[in-house]
Order: structure tokens, then sequence, then C-alpha cells
């Protein structure tokens, strides 16, 4: 399995939806496992540093080992797992640096994604990202109170930033963020497991997306700029090592 099949939530991530833990919505056993893993990695069910037994995934996902050591393999190469020689596998570490250290490469990825997607995307790539937006400004409406986020809301969380990039021109840089972006994210999972902590960075969204559909890259830039780095503020205050 090449890299962009095994990575359903990088180049083809628009079509990447929470339904898709769904056995049988997946298109494959593969693809079910990945999906899984990867989803109990995010969400912190499997915590930084855990021993990830073949036995625990097999039962866990009810399948055979092959499929599991594919998905091993390949969120080895993400970044979400480690593999350790004669030792098996195990959910890659979590430290304070790291998470600086990805933070500012997200700036430094997306931003310029930001731009060449605003200077090539035209009006199908608008309608995209204002029909995402509006699924998703809907689900962000319940941000403010203190039950978990949804895994609805992290999907279209994620399909939202995917939607304003998607037109940038370059699949591999497409792909690099979404690794990117999860490892981001599983920092802010960690951390900020109520809805209550996104209250105040939710609404930074409508003003990103005005800025991109009126195709004012100087704004949107500073606007992106902005976003990541209080969601950054935001996780550091809470963060415990």
């Amino acid at each position: 399995m090449i890299a962009a099949e095994a990575l359903p939530w990088a180049s083809n991530s628009l079509q990447w939806k929470y339904r898709a833990l769904d056995r049988t919505a997946a298109t494959s056993t593969s693809s079910y496992v990945l999906a899984r893993l990867r989803g109990d990695i995010l969400s912190a069910y499997f915590k930084p540093d855990a021993k990830l037994y073949l036995k625990v995934l097999t039962e866990r996902y009810n399948t055979s080992v092959a499929p599991v050591r594919e998905a091993l393999a390949v969120l080895s190469g993400a970044g979400l797992v480690i593999s350790e020689s004669q030792r098996g596998f195990r959910v890659a570490s979590a430290s304070r640096a790291d998470f600086l250290d990805i933070a500012a490469l997200r700036k430094h990825l997306e931003i310029p994604a930001l731009g060449l997607a605003i200077a090539r995307g035209d009006d199908r790539w608008v309608r995209e990202i204002r029909r995402v937006y509006d699924i998703f400004s809907q689900l962000s409406q319940k941000a403010g109170h203190d039950a978990p986020i949804s895994d609805a809301w992290e999907a279209y969380h994620r399909e939202f930033h995917f939607s304003l990039i998607a037109e940038c021109g370059s699949p591999t840089l497409l792909n690099f963020w979404s690794q990117l972006h999860d490892r981001f994210d599983r920092y802010r999972r960690l951390t900020l497991p109520s809805g209550s902590y996104m209250a105040g960075t939710a609404s930074d969204h409508e003003d990103i997306m005005e800025a991109v559909i009126s195709r004012d890259i100087g704004r949107a830039a500073t606007l992106m700029s902005d976003h990541i780095q209080n969601i950054t503020d935001v996780v550091l205050e809470q963060y415990v090592e």
C-alpha cells in the first residue's frame, strides 16, 4: 500500500469523515484498522508512550495481525507511533518542547499554503469552503459548554482547515500538513478535553474564511498565524508534564 493510499486523511482529506470509523463504511479492513488506531491515539485512548501490543489491538479491532502491523507502520511514518527494535511499538512521547516545535512548523507550512491556495483557488473551491464552514459553524455553537468535544466537531474542524489550503497545488505539502495537523491536534486533545476551552478560538474561523474568500492574502495569513498561536498558548497554559 503506497503512502497516498495508506493515509486516507492526507491528500484526499476532504473525503475523511468521522463516519469512516464505521467498519461498514471503510474501503478495506486495513483502512478501518488504520482509522481506528489513529483515532484512538489522537483521542488519547492510548496515552503517550503506551505500549501497543498486537494482541490488544487485534482484539480491540476484531482483526488479524497483518492489518494491525500495516497500520502501525503507517502511523510510525506519520510520527504518531514509535517502532522500537525488538521491542514492538509504542505511542509517540509528548513534551512541551515537541509541541512548540510542531506549532512553529505548522505556521511555517500552513500559512504559505494558504497564500498559494488563495492565488490558485477557483469558485468551486470557495463553495467547498463555505459548505464545510456551514456544517462546522453549527457544531461550533456548542463549543462553549463543558462536555467533551465531539468526534463530529473534530472531523469538521480538521476538514475546514484542510479546505482552506486544498488548492495550494502541492499534494506533498498537503500530506505533510495532514501529518503535522494530527500531531498538533493530539496535544490539543490531550490537554483540552472540554469544549469550553475552544470557545475563545472558535470565532476565529469565520474571520479567516472571510479573508480567504475575499482573496486578502495578508489578512488571511495574519489571522491564521494568530489562530494557531492562540491555541498554542491555551494548550501551554494547561499542559502538565
